[in-house]
């Protein structure tokens, strides 16, 4: 059974028979019934869906499966936080904030210094990182009235849809 690829090829060194004058549209249309071009194309594109189909069904539980996997390692990141919050309230409360074992070694030390801003707070401008986008929706909005946006085009581009 030929390829795809194959087919395409077929249709299209006929259709540029075609463009060129070499042969007529009627040729043209046994040639392409003659060969069963357009049911053997059809057949290779329902073969192609049910591979689609499959390949995002095998996304979607690999997806699931990321998914479950992930919840587990956030719930043992919580865990070991928990451990690790307990334990050091424990060296506080006992004042042991420094001591060895056979495997480990413990210690509370100062965290680096850092910033705690109010949520009422009112930022100089001198500390403040502002940062500019494009703004999509109003630029497709003006290029869709006409209005002319320097250095912006619509653009409209295609997809299969298999349904």
């Amino acid at each position: 059974m030929a390829t795809l690829y194959e087919l395409e090829t077929e249709y299209r060194y006929l259709y540029d028979l075609l463009s060129q004058g070499e042969i007529d549209e009627q040729t043209f249309n046994d040639s392409i019934e003659g060969a069963m071009l357009n049911e053997r194309i059809e057949e290779k594109a329902e073969g192609y869906a049910q591979i689609i189909r499959s390949l995002e069904a095998d996304k979607d539980a690999v997806k699931a499966e990321a998914k479950r996997l992930s919840d587990r390692a956030t719930a043992y990141e919580n865990n070991a936080k928990r451990l690790r919050e307990r334990l050091q309230e424990a060296m506080v409360s006992t004042k042991r904030t420094n001591f060895k074992t056979l495997l480990f070694s413990f210690a509370i030390q100062n965290n680096p210094k850092s910033v705690s801003i109010a949520d009422d707070a009112v930022i100089p401008k001198d500390y403040l990182r502002i940062t500019e986008s494009p703004d999509r929706t109003a630029i497709k909005a003006a290029l869709e009235k006409g209005i002319t946006v320097p250095g912006c085009v619509l653009t409209q581009s295609t997809s299969l849809r298999i349904r």
